[in-house]
């Protein structure tokens, strides 16, 4: 899948939706949930009002596709195990969420333990 595709099928998934979903981290950490709608050009991350335990976002976090862009790669290399932590929290802070977006909209039947919305 590229870049562009991975981000249609975000957008697309989220049209008309709030979706929430949980974090996907690597390490023995609880999953955070956050919640996820978009407006077609911007995906909006806001805390779970469904699911616990909810982010504790001070405010919503607006995610585009010019960031995907560099963090899509970056997924990649850490589902193949890479160590990309460093490297991605220099592209951004809202990694965690990208991450949940990618695994589970796009990589789900690629990748172990996707969630299937």
């Amino acid at each position: 899948m590229t870049t562009i595709q991975a981000w249609n099928t975000i957008v697309n998934r989220l049209v008309g939706n709030r979706i929430e979903l949980p974090t996907v981290p690597k390490t023995k950490k609880i999953p955070i949930w956050f919640s996820a709608t978009t407006n077609g050009e911007y995906v909006f991350i806001n805390q779970a009002i469904e699911n616990k335990p909810s982010s504790k976002l001070s405010m919503q976090r607006k995610l585009n596709y010019k960031t995907l862009q560099k963090v899509y790669p970056l997924f990649l290399r850490r589902e193949n195990g890479e160590a990309v932590s460093i490297e991605v929290t220099r592209v951004t802070v809202d990694q965690v969420y990208y991450f949940s977006l990618i695994k589970h909209f796009c990589h789900r039947n690629i990748f172990k333990g996707g969630y299937d919305v």
